[in-house]
């Protein structure tokens, strides 16, 4: 991963505290959001973005769907561009207004190589950090995708809006 990258992420992440005695609660429905992303592409890095879509009902629950575009990236001959769509429960901690979660899903996804293509169903499996201003939210993730000719190892910087 891209160090540069990886240190916006804890950074943004550790920032996250620093607003929450001045913050109000997390607000509960549907959320729209999107996001700046960094994924290891086994050995290659690729920028992207994410488009994310939820439901919370509860403070300890959220579903959530997102499309990945996990970059595109060449080095030496070698040339991957991957993307995916992913559902995913979340499973969510509140101390304040920041939450802990963690993501388990599936992800339908494609790459595409110089060599070779691919795409299909696999897990997903994820971990975040999040505040929430009332209806606005921030969220550092990491989330892993085991596919069959690679593993994508990604981490995400997102913004989100909780419609009421």
């Amino acid at each position: 991963m891209n160090s540069k990258f990886a240190l916006v992420v804890a950074l943004g992440a550790v920032s996250l505290a620093s607003f929450a005695p001045r913050a109000a609660a997390a607000d509960n429905g549907f959320y729209l959001g999107a996001g700046l992303t960094q994924t290891d592409l086994g050995g290659l890095d690729g920028n992207g973005f994410k488009i994310i879509a939820g439901f919370r009902p509860l403070d300890w629950l959220a579903v959530e769907a997102n499309y990945i575009d996990m970059g595109s990236e060449s080095y030496g001959g070698d040339s991957v561009d991957a993307s995916a769509f992913t559902a995913s429960g979340l499973l969510l901690a509140e101390f304040a207004v920041i939450d802990l979660y963690a993501r388990v899903g599936v992800a339908n996804y494609q790459t595409d190589t110089n060599y070779f293509s691919d795409d299909g169903w696999e897990p997903t499996l994820g971990a975040g950090i999040g505040a929430h201003f009332g209806s606005l939210g921030l969220r550092a993730e990491y989330e892993v995708i085991d596919a069959s000719y690679f593993e994508a190892k990604t981490l995400s910087l997102s913004f989100t809006y909780t419609f009421l």
